[in-house]
């Protein structure tokens, strides 16, 4: 039996290769005929890899564009999702920097070009800082209505972040509306990470994120606009001089009894320290209110206006 088959392997062997090598290059042919390759492009998203712990990521762009080689019949059994780009952070450092692009493509398939290869990575490391609640009030309660109190349930938070974001915020604020009120109420609203300018900063997690307020309302309240004053303490850097704090705004209506009321011809802010003033800011000061005496917005806007020694 083995003689037989060794005899058939080895009868006519010569031609039996030829015969094999014009199969295998016909279907060479035909494989190349019936699917040549072509160029196709596909735009897929950029993973960042090996973020540092205690960093925050920012990049300038989460796309690329790829353009690959390959059989045509490749191209009808994949789709974005079996290419991968990525940027590695193993050799970082904090601030921005170019980093490559990497690209990973299906078997079969030919890397000819990706756009952009580089991409502007920011590495910010994380911070957090406390800041107190400026509550803000809007609206007009119902006629006859009078705002008697405000309380709200945190006076600060922590907000944590990228440092250079969070060095762009100057306080935290919580706005509620009065309008129509007639009776006391609460609320709930959102805390918002505001710069000087008012304008949210965003990237932050500020935690609690919401405050509660309770707002008391009552009628037969006198009024009477009074004028606002600042208490700053004397504890401004030596390298600097003190031009001006003004105050925003500079008079304020308040609400009490009138026996109360006709005591008092100035409110004042609560106090604050200058030892951090670097340069001329502003910064949100609540107002110190003698007790049965209240505001609509317990608020004031202090600009602190400094120069630096001769």
């Amino acid at each position: 039996m083995m003689a037989f088959l060794r005899n058939m392997v080895q009868h006519n062997l010569l031609v039996k290769l030829s015969a094999l090598a014009v199969a295998v290059a016909l279907w060479l042919y035909v494989m190349n005929d019936q699917n040549p390759s072509i160029d196709g492009g596909y735009t897929i998203p950029v993973t960042i890899e090996g973020v540092p712990e205690g960093y925050r990521v920012q990049t300038a762009g989460d796309m690329v564009h790829i353009r690959v080689r390959g059989p045509r019949f490749l191209f009808v059994s994949t789709d974005r999702s079996d290419f991968h780009a990525s940027v590695n952070l193993s050799d970082f450092v904090e601030g921005e920097k170019m980093y490559p692009v990497n690209v990973s493509v299906p078997f079969g398939f030919e890397l000819t070009g990706i756009t952009p290869d580089k991409i502007a990575v920011t590495l910010d490391s994380v911070a957090q800082k406390k800041f107190d609640v400026a509550l803000t009030v809007g609206g007009a309660p119902a006629t006859g209505v009078m705002v008697d109190g405000v309380e709200q349930m945190f006076d600060t938070v922590t907000v944590e972040g990228p440092r250079t974001a969070l060095e762009h915020v100057a306080h935290v604020v919580a706005h509620i509306s009065i309008d129509g009120q007639a009776s006391d109420f609460s609320v709930t609203t959102p805390l918002i990470a505001v710069n000087e300018d008012g304008r949210e900063v965003h990237g932050l997690t500020i935690t609690p994120d919401t405050t509660e307020v309770k707002v008391r309302l009552a009628r037969g309240l006198s009024r009477k606009v009074v004028a606002v004053q600042a208490k700053a303490r004397s504890d401004l850097s030596p390298k600097l001089h003190l031009e001006e704090i003004a105050v925003e705004p500079g008079r304020i209506e308040i609400a009490g009894r009138e026996e109360l009321l006709s005591g008092i011809d100035h409110i004042e802010t609560v106090e604050f320290s200058l030892a951090d003033v670097k340069q001329t800011e502003s910064r949100q000061v609540r107002l110190y209110l003698p007790e049965g005496v209240t505001v609509t917005d317990p608020n004031v806007t202090v600009t602190i206006k400094v120069g630096a020694m001769q």
